[in-house]
């Protein structure tokens, strides 16, 4: 394992941040690696790629973490701050968990509580405790479950489209779209309720 995860740091694509604790981000990446790596799936075009993919899928989130605010602090979201030796506002690294066709679906960059489980529902879906999303696939295709396909749509930054990801697994198009549609959104919407996420009433 420390063989590889010193390969891993020579992978070209790694995601990288002049931020102070960096390091500290990619020690969390590196540990959830050495735990999840024999869950990691190969994809094309090259095993390389596809690992880098799926590595940059968590680091990503930890170097947002980086750049969150203490939870009692006031923050200002507009606020410029250097991220990758450019400038962004926190509101651009708050996590995007809009899905389309996801009615009111979590706005992480509204409410600070609202970004809270926003993480939560994050690490529900890396983790997926109860198998709920992994067990949801449309007839035979298990590599078509709700997991995997959150992990693409939600957690992956930009997101895949659902054409490329019908291609990737072999899947119909039609029946990726309404699996998703039909079930990992309601289940998402159910997890996230479970969490405390409520609606804002319409007025």
């Amino acid at each position: 394992m420390n063989k590889l995860l010193l390969e891993i740091q020579q992978l070209p694509g790694l995601k990288k941040s002049v931020h102070q604790d960096y390091p500290e981000a990619l020690n969390r990446t590196f540990e959830w690696v050495s735990r999840e790596i024999a869950n990691f799936v190969p994809r094309p075009p090259s095993i390389s790629t596809s690992l880098v993919n799926w590595i940059n899928g968590y680091l990503g989130w930890r170097i947002k973490d980086l750049y969150s605010p203490d939870k009692d602090a006031p923050i200002s979201l507009d606020a410029p701050i250097a991220v990758d030796a450019g400038e962004t506002t926190r509101l651009e690294l708050l996590p995007d968990f809009t899905l389309s066709g996801l009615d009111g679906a979590i706005e992480i960059a509204q409410k600070e509580t609202t970004q809270r489980i926003g993480l939560q529902l994050e690490l529900y879906i890396e983790q997926d405790p109860e198998g709920k999303l992994k067990n949801s696939y449309p007839g035979s295709y298990a590599e078509c479950n709700c997991q995997f396909l959150s992990m693409r749509r939600v957690l992956k930054d930009p997101p895949d489209r659902f054409q490329d990801l019908a291609t990737e697994l072999k899947v119909n198009y039609t029946t990726l779209n309404s699996h998703w549609k039909r079930k990992c959104v309601l289940s998402l919407q159910e997890i996230a309720r479970a969490l405390g996420y409520e609606q804002e009433s319409q007025p």
